[in-house]
């Protein structure tokens, strides 16, 4: 080992995205938050995508589900939504 601990960001949930998060089935709710936790780590840790023409915007793929969060010196989840909807 390095001997070097990872840093962490602090995560914070938009209003939307804590009700969409809250809306969720069990299953699929344990699969996002394991994904949102991972984000948390420097550098994050997932299938991490930037958007095109959405400043300092973010998704996270989760199989059928996409968070899109913001990155800065905290992690901002700002939509938690099945693909189809994700982007409109």
């Amino acid at each position: 080992m390095s001997g070097k601990k990872p840093e962490y960001k602090r995560i914070v949930f938009s209003p939307t995205a804590k009700k969409q998060f809250l809306n969720l089935d069990k299953q699929v709710e344990i699969r996002i938050k394991t994904g949102i936790q991972k984000l948390a780590v420097v550098p994050p840790q997932g299938d991490i995508s930037k958007l095109k023409g959405r400043e300092d915007q973010y998704r996270l793929r989760i199989g059928d589900w996409r968070i899109v969060f913001r990155l800065t010196d905290i992690v901002e989840i700002i939509t938690i939504l099945p693909r189809g909807q994700a982007y409109k």
